[in-house]
This record gives C-alpha cells, structure tokens and sequence, in this order.
C-alpha cells in the first residue's frame, strides 16, 4: 500500500511554466498547450470556499488583533488560496494534457525510430555496393598482375 502525498499546487503547475518556455512545438503540442493555459486560467477563476469573516472574528477573539489587522491578514490570505490552490479539476486537466503530450510524443519517436531504420537500411545496401566494387577491383588487379607476370615469363 502506498502512502498518499500532498500535492503542492506550485508542482503541480510548474510544467505549464516549463511548456510556456518550450520553443520548437508542432501544431499537436501547440494545440494542447493553449488548451492547457485555458484550463489553467478558467480553474484560476474559480472561488475556493473560505470563511474570511469567521477568521477575522477568530483573529480578533482568540489572537487579541486589531480589526484591521484581522482583516488586512484575512484578506491575504485568502488570495493566496485563492492564487495557489489547485483543484481536482486542474490535476485531472494537467494529467490529461500530460497524457496527450506523452502520446504525441510517443508517435513521433516511433516514427523517427522508421527513418532511422530506412536509414540504416539504405546505408547497409550503400555498404554492400562499395564492398563488391572493391572485390570486383581487387580481383581485376590480381588478374591483371597474374597475366602480366605470365607474358612477362613467356
């Protein structure tokens, strides 16, 4: 059984910032990247539930704060959840995209792994004709120098 990690919502956000860095794209991860930014920005968009009023009551009633101070840390705090949370939502919406970058990825090594053997195919065959044209030279010099020395014995 394997133990259950909290997620860090800067992680989990960090590939977008590596995708936006990302130059040479094809049109696919091109694609799938603009779908990602809008994902990420409409979940950004979202309310998280939090009790600002219920924590500057708490603020003011267990931690002895001033009302402003209260609600001036309440107000921070609330938009770092806000900022920095991610939902299920974006995780799955990241892990799709993650999928679908994996899958693109996969297909375009398959098929530079086809060139590469239609490469090596073609280089094999390019071998194979300089080896017999080597051979065929070679036995055509000793032929000659096999004739030579005979009329030259003769």
């Amino acid at each position: 059984m394997t133990a259950r990690r909290s997620i860090n919502p800067a992680k989990v956000t960090s590939p977008v910032r590596q995708l936006r860095s990302y130059a040479g794209r094809t049109e696919p991860e091109a694609a799938l990247q603009a779908s990602l930014f809008s994902r990420v920005r409409a979940a950004s968009a979202t309310a998280v539930a939090f009790d600002t009023l219920r924590f500057v009551r708490t603020l003011r009633d267990k931690a002895k704060m001033s009302s402003e101070q209260a609600k001036g840390l309440a107000d921070a705090m609330a938009e770092a959840i806000q900022n920095d949370l991610a939902t299920k939502t974006d995780i799955a919406a990241v892990r799709t995209d993650i999928e679908a970058l994996r899958l693109s990825t996969k297909s375009e090594i398959e098929v530079l792994q086809l060139a590469n053997k239609a490469d090596l195919a073609e280089t094999k065959a390019e071998i194979v004709t300089w080896m017999l044209g080597a051979i065929g030279f070679q036995a055509l010099v000793i032929v000659g120098g096999s004739v030579a020395l005979a009329r030259g014995l003769h």
